[in-house]
C-alpha cells in the first residue's frame, strides 16, 4: 500500500475531534514533542508525555506545564500500559510517527494524530496545519488561531525591525551529527528556513525540497560555499570533528569569519514558539 493511502486508511480508524462531544478533553496524553509544545502553548497541561526529559532539554516550551505529567516512554515506542493506566480522554500525537500504532492507541482512548511532518512540500505550512488540528482536537480552535496570528505578527515585526541586519544575507543552517565530520543542513522547505525566508534571509544553496527538510554535507561540500555565506550551526560549539580537520580553517566561510553558533535550545523541528525562539537567537548572532 502506498504511504499516502496507508495514512488515509489509518486516519479513518482514528477519532476525530467531534468524538469528544464538543467538550474540551481534560486528560490529555501527548506522544510527540510537537504535540506537547502545541498543547502547552494553548494552556493545556498533559497528564502524560513521551520523553519528558528530552522535551525539557531540546524544546523546553512552557515546561512548568509538565510538572505533574507522567513519562510514558519513548516517542517512537510509547508504553501502552502506562498510557492506559492514566485513563486519558485524548491521545494527541504525530500522524507520521504513530499512524502505525493508531489502532492500538485507539483501543485505549480517542486518538488525534496531527500532520506535523511532511515528506514533501512546505513544512512551514505543516506548522500552521498541525496547530489548527491540535486546536480542534483540544476544543481550543480560537486559541490556536490566535497563536498563529501571533506567529505571523512576530515574523512581520522581526522583518521590519531587523531588515538592515538580515536583508538578503545568505545563510546555511546546520546541525551537528555526533562523531562524524558532517553536518545536517536544512533545505528551503524546512520550517525554520521558511521562517528565515519570511523575515528576509536568503538561501545560500540551490537545493530542492528534501525529505524531512534536511540532508547532510561534508567538509568538501562546505568548501563550495562562497565567502559571503554564513554558516549557522545549531549548537553552542563547533563540532570537534570539523574544527580539528586541516581543511576547516581553509574554508571560505571560516576564513571570512562567517560562522555563527546558537544557544543550547536550538530546536528546528518544533511549532510556533520554539521556531520563533530559534529565529530570534539566529538574528541576534548577526547584530
Amino acid at each position: 500500500m502506498r504511504r499516502r493511502s496507508f495514512l488515509g486508511a489509518t486516519a479513518a480508524m482514528l477519532a476525530a475531534p467531534k468524538a469528544f462531544g464538543g467538550g474540551a478533553p481534560a486528560r490529555v496524553v501527548t506522544l510527540e514533542w510537537t504535540a506537547t509544545e502545541i498543547a502547552l502553548s494553548l494552556g493545556v497541561s498533559p497528564i502524560g508525555c513521551a520523553e519528558i526529559a528530552g522535551y525539557k532539554t531540546w524544546v523546553n516550551v512552557a515546561p512548568k506545564g509538565l510538572a505533574s505529567a507522567v513519562d510514558v516512554g519513548r516517542r517512537q515506542q510509547p508504553n501502552l500500559e502506562a498510557i492506559r493506566q492514566l485513563q486519558p480522554d485524548l491521545i494527541l500525537s504525530s500522524r507520521y510517527r504513530h499512524a502505525a500504532i493508531g489502532k492500538a492507541l485507539g483501543a485505549i482512548a480517542p486518538v488525534y494524530l496531527i500532520d506535523d511532518q511532511s515528506n514533501e512540500g512546505n513544512m512551514l505550512a505543516s506548522v500552521y496545519e498541525s496547530t489548527k488540528q491540535a486546536g480542534e482536537a483540544l476544543a481550543l480552535p480560537n486559541e490556536a488561531a490566535t497563536l498563529l496570528v501571533r506567529f505571523d505578527e512576530d515574523m512581520e515585526a522581526l522583518k521590519s525591525r531587523d531588515a538592515g541586519t538580515v536583508s538578503a544575507r545568505k545563510v546555511v543552517l546546520a546541525q551537528p551529527l555526533p562523531g562524524v565530520p558532517r553536518l545536517r543542513i536544512f533545505a528551503p522547505n524546512a520550517a525554520i528556513c521558511g521562517v528565515l525566508s519570511r523575515i528576509g534571509f536568503a538561501d545560500a544553496m540551490d537545493m530542492p525540497p528534501q525529505p524531512f527538510g534536511f540532508t547532510t554535507i561534508d567538509l568538501e561540500g562546505l568548501a563550495t560555499l562562497d565567502g559571503e555565506t554564513t554558516l549557522v550551526i545549531l549548537s553552542e560549539a563547533i563540532p570537534e570533528e570539523l574544527a580539528h580537520s586541516s581543511l576547516w580553517p581553509l574554508l571560505p566561510i571560516v576564513a571570512n569569519g562567517h560562522i555563527r553558533q546558537t544557544g543550547p535550545q536550538s530546536w528546528p523541528f518544533g511549532s510556533t514558539i520554539s521556531l520563533m525562539r530559534l529565529t530570534k537567537d539566529i538574528i541576534g548572532k548577526f547584530a
